[in-house]
């Protein structure tokens, strides 16, 4: 009856709860590690010589037992009612003298465990770090009913940054030392702010003042605030900022709930879809004419739409030595990626751009230029997953100027399609981030559109916080999606305010479904056109899934000379709209291009990683009146080559005067050179910079290696080549720190790790 699985439950929406939060908790008691921690605190014991045997796997029984001893303190055990947890005791291979009954009965009477049936809890079975992580997010306070097992769990305690320096394999055992980890990350995790999700329950209230509560237990526990609702029952759980629907008297009911009340046992006690009490949770939503199911870990018929680009190939230097492309800052395909990961499914064909899975992380930056806004380098290193080398070139834009007026509108599309919890509900809270980082010297406006548009909020200073979130939070969805005369009115609302040298932008948040009035790539395309000319940048957020519109979202942004996110969580809008803000509303240098040339006499083949859909002719690269990417503020992009580096020859000539076939550079040791064209903001001519690269092999810097395990999870899932998911990791972990080196910055790069690790555990 006992199998190494955990008791699966079968959640009721698909997403955590997901409020980004800084930390109101007491000040937390520094630790030098997570073994300091353990220890300290008494979860983790040696042997009679003091041994912790770290690299030993741990029961289920001994889980439990460690983790009720975080957390267990007085309060937790007053407001539990004593040490009476006998009677919860129901599972038959736990008898009452069993070494670690007592701390069984306390988890399940708890919640945070139940059994692989109702009646067995298989106590000396290795515990899996599926199941390890579930049971300490619950113990934070999370709704067990939040999230699909096991890829919601695993998706939080990354989001939450609990999974920092661990690599999870999700039903293998975790280690003694992971396990401290995990806890002491957890700790870390409250008292730091960066839990991803909402307390399920306020477990106790304060005596003098019934507005503030405990949610989570002991070592785990945090303080919120209680914002009552008007009829007095649900209010709002405020935890630094962040905010999530509780309700005041016991559990709160999931967003979703299609499966109500019941234990975990109660529940399902498998991940079969139709088992147990909790089935198949199918969600729909108003004016959604393509409603799909959603089902644990099983693909659902989809009508979301991507373009779908035929991957570069290798190309004869001889032949073809200039390759031109423009750059691309937009991030959406990895956070999109992490969405299907998070549901248990691998990505939607099309869905992953290779270059964007490598621009989404932070990498050190180049010397900037003295006579240009960015800087740039490149080196060549050996290919992680061919004979061959690797050539990375980087460019990184300046920081904007500080103080720069801004004259925004947030265009919001609240159709019936975006009533969805993680549609409008996330966008309002996304954009309640933003507007929490504006100041006097912007200006805000607000345009929604449905069946019809509406301006909801004219030019508001940044200043007025009350006024800007009251305008928020009163929107409300229904209706069809007439999303070309919410562009068309949101220009004129921006155009009224036009600030000259400022930062005029429209912020599109839409699932981008338009289905009233024009709607088609070619006739949105030359909506938006005309208007970027005069200055007005368009940048898109994208919501959603089942009918998201990919696509469309991307050919805005394209043509609008802006970016393009998709927020899958309130700590993706926190990244986007707070940790990276100047790179998302600032514009240091325009319709920027690359040329890449190579040296036919040092490479004789070459193949682009990526960028498929921004590829240009070579006399495309001079003609100023070809759109090209935006380079934001601080913005960091980098392109990646797979060299062949058996040079033969000179490049067989044509039109066109190429560098190495002048006297001049014949027999250099140069590999090839980068030729960069861009606009000042504002501008209408390009100005040429060039940057020759040496045929110097290297050893790959930390972030060149990094840089190439996105490129091969791109090539991988793309097909492009035949890479196993552990070369992937184990490319990723040679550029994350040694052990005891770890730091809370690196959680991003320990975030892909896990997500290569359960799209293995997805493709088996």
């Amino acid at each position: 009856m006992c199998i190494k699985i955990t008791a699966a439950v079968l959640a009721v929406s698909m997403l955590v709860f997901t409020s980004t939060f800084a930390t109101e908790a007491t000040e937390a008691t520094e630790y030098t590690d997570p073994v300091d921690f353990v220890t300290a605190n008494g979860i983790m014991q040696g042997d009679e010589k003091g041994d912790l045997h770290l690299d030993d796997t741990i029961t289920r029984a001994e889980f439990v037992k460690m983790l009720i001893t975080a957390a267990e303190d007085e309060k937790m055990k007053e407001l539990q009612g004593g040490d009476s947890y006998v009677k919860y005791n129901s599972f038959e291979d736990v008898p009452k003298t069993y070494w670690a009954m007592e701390f069984i009965a306390k988890a399940k009477a708890l919640g945070f465990i139940d059994g692989v049936d109702d009646k067995h809890f298989c106590p000396e079975e290795s515990v899996t770090y599926s199941q390890a992580v579930k049971i300490v997010l619950i113990a934070c306070g999370m709704n067990p009913y939040d999230v699909v097992y096991p890829y919601g769990y695993i998706s939080a305690a990354m989001d939450s940054e609990i999974l920092t320096g661990i690599t999870v394999k999700p039903d293998e055992p975790i280690t003694r030392s992971e396990t401290a980890r995990l806890m002491y990350n957890a700790y870390m995790a409250v008292n730091e702010g960066t839990l991803s999700f909402g307390p399920a329950d306020i477990l106790m209230y304060n005596d003098d003042d019934d507005s503030k509560g405990i949610a989570g237990y002991g070592l785990f526990s945090y303080e919120v605030t209680i914002i009552p609702s008007a009829g007095g029952t649900v209010g709002s759980a405020i935890f630094n900022g962040g905010s999530a629907q509780n309700n005041k008297t016991g559990s709160m009911a999931s967003t979703a709930d299609s499966a109500s009340g019941g234990s975990l046992s109660e529940m399902a006690s498998s991940q079969e879809a139709g088992s147990g009490g909790g089935g198949i949770a199918v969600r729909e939503s108003d004016g959604l004419s393509c409603a799909p199911p959603v089902i644990f870990g099983i693909p659902y018929p989809s009508c979301e739409e991507y373009e779908n680009y035929e991957p570069n190939e290798f190309r004869r230097t001889k032949l073809s030595p200039l390759s031109t492309f423009s750059i691309d800052t937009d991030t959406a395909s990895y956070s999109n990626m992490r969405r299907f990961i998070s549901l248990g499914q691998k990505p939607q064909e099309g869905s992953v751009r290779t270059e964007e899975l490598i621009n989404y992380f932070e990498y050190s930056s180049p010397k900037m230029s003295e006579d240009a806004p960015f800087g740039v380098a490149a080196q060549i290193v050996d290919c992680p997953w061919s004979e061959n080398k690797l050539a990375r070139v980087t460019i990184a834009g300046a920081e904007a100027e500080t103080g720069k007026q801004s004259n925004l509108v947030f265009l919001i599309d609240v159709s019936g399609s975006m009533s969805s919890y993680n549609k409008l509900p996330m966008l309002k809270q996304a954009l309640g981030i933003l507007v929490d980082k504006l100041d006097e010297n912007d200006t805000v406006s607000i345009v929604t559109y449905a069946s019809g548009t509406r301006v909801v909020l004219d030019a508001a200073n940044g200043s007025e916080k009350k006024k800007l979130h009251g305008a928020i939070d009163e929107l409300m969805s229904g209706g069809g999606t007439n999303g070309a005369d919410g562009l068309e009115l949101a220009y004129k609302e921006i155009e009224k305010g036009f600030v000259e040298g400022g930062n005029n932008r429209i912020i599109l948040c839409s699932d981008g479904d338009f289905n009233i009035g024009p709607s088609s790539t070619e006739e949105l395309k030359q909506l938006i056109t005309e208007k970027r000319k005069a200055g007005i940048y368009l940048t898109t957020m994208g919501f959603g899934m089942g009918n998201y519109k990919d696509n469309r979202m991307e050919l805005l942004a394209d043509y609008g000379n802006g970016s393009y996110y998709y927020i899958d969580s309130l700590s993706e809008a926190k990244r986007v709209f707070a940790d990276k803000l100047n790179k998302t509303l600032y514009t240091v240098a325009e319709d920027v291009k690359l040329q890449i040339e190579f040296n036919p006499a040092v490479v004789s083949e070459y193949r682009l990683v990526g960028y498929e859909n921004r590829e240009l002719d070579a006399e495309d690269f001079e003609n100023d009146t070809v759109d090209a990417g935006e380079l934001g503020a601080g913005a960091k992009v980098t392109a990646i080559y797979e060299l062949v580096m058996s040079g033969d020859g000179t490049a067989e000539g044509d039109d066109i005067t190429y560098r190495y076939q002048t006297n001049q550079y014949k027999g250099t040791d140069e590999a090839f050179d980068v030729k960069i064209r861009y606009k000042e903001p504002g501008g209408t001519e390009s100005i040429l910079k060039e940057y020759p690269v040496a045929n110097a092999a290297v050893s790959a810097d930390e972030d060149t290696r990094f840089a190439a395990a996105a490129a091969m999870l791109g090539l991988k899932l793309n097909g492009v080549v035949d890479i196993g998911y552990d070369a992937v990791i184990e490319q990723a972990l040679s550029a994350l720190p040694i052990e005891g080196t770890y730091g809370r910055d690196t959680a991003g790069r320990w975030e892909f790790v896990q997500l290569a690790e359960l799209l293995k555990y997805i493709d088996r």
